[in-house]
Parts: structure tokens; C-alpha cells; sequence
């Protein structure tokens, strides 16, 4: 099935991270919350290229939230469709826009691990297997 708008697919990939830490596909506030500064901060850390798409993520606020949460792929589908996208295009672009959604996801999950400091085993996990499927 071709991607109909392969912007959108990474757009959703920082909210893809969200859920495979939080394990669900609705957010709570304080999720939100702790994902927008999380965001932010990979944000400034992304070279150009990659940065510009975080930075439509963070500029489209709770819209962007309402399309993923509407949005039918699972997790997995979603990882693949980004890997998708970012195969077909430039190889530097793909690795730092890989290593900003890794750093969402270690950013979210030291959040929600042990003194907001540690990630849990079980997060770990979960970023292995992401990692696994952006490859």
C-alpha cells in the first residue's frame, strides 16, 4: 500500500515513540506535557534538515494529536512506514531524523522511570525493538 503523504508519516514518528512508551494511543495531559519539552529539546539538539520536521510536530500542537489518535495503524505499521519513507529518500536526513525519534523515546521513558532518571527494562525493550524496526 504506497504512503499518501510521507510528511504526515513523520510527523507521527516522535507520537509513535510516545505510544510505544506509554503503551496506549491516547494521551493523557501530563503525557503531552512531558512530550513537548522532550520535543523541544531533541529539537535543538537535530540538524536542519530533520529539526524543520520536528519542528512542524511541535507547531501543530493538539491538531497533530487529534490526526494520530484518529489514524488506524498500529505501532509497528507506523515504525515501517517511516523506515519506508525515509528509504526512499536522503541517507543523512534518515539517520538524524532516526537518532531524534530515539532520543524522544529515551527521553520519554527516563520520564517515566525510575526518579524520572533511569529507563525501565521494560521501556528498554521497547526502544530496542523501535530501533530494530527504523533499521
Amino acid at each position: 500500500m504506497p504512503i499518501r503523504d510521507p510528511l504526515h508519516v513523520l510527523q507521527f514518528g516522535p507520537m509513535w515513540m510516545l505510544s510505544a512508551i506509554t503503551g496506549t494511543e491516547s494521551f493523557a495531559a501530563i503525557d503531552r506535557e512531558v512530550f513537548a519539552e522532550i520535543l523541544d529539546n531533541v529539537i535543538h539538539r537535530t540538524p536542519a534538515e530533520a529539526r524543520e520536521v520536528l519542528q512542524t510536530v511541535a507547531d501543530a500542537g493538539p491538531d497533530l494529536f487529534l490526526d494520530f489518535e484518529l489514524d488506524d495503524r498500529p505501532l509497528v505499521s507506523g515504525i515501517r512506514h517511516i523506515a519506508e519513507v525515509l528509504s526512499a529518500g536522503d541517507s543523512d536526513f534518515a539517520a538524524d531524523y532516526k537518532l531524534a525519534l530515539l532520543r524522544i523515546g529515551i527521553g520519554i521513558a527516563k520520564a517515566r522511570g525510575p526518579y524520572g532518571r533511569q529507563v525501565s527494562a521494560e521501556n528498554e525493550q521497547q526502544l530496542l525493538l523501535v530501533a530494530e524496526l527504523l533499521c
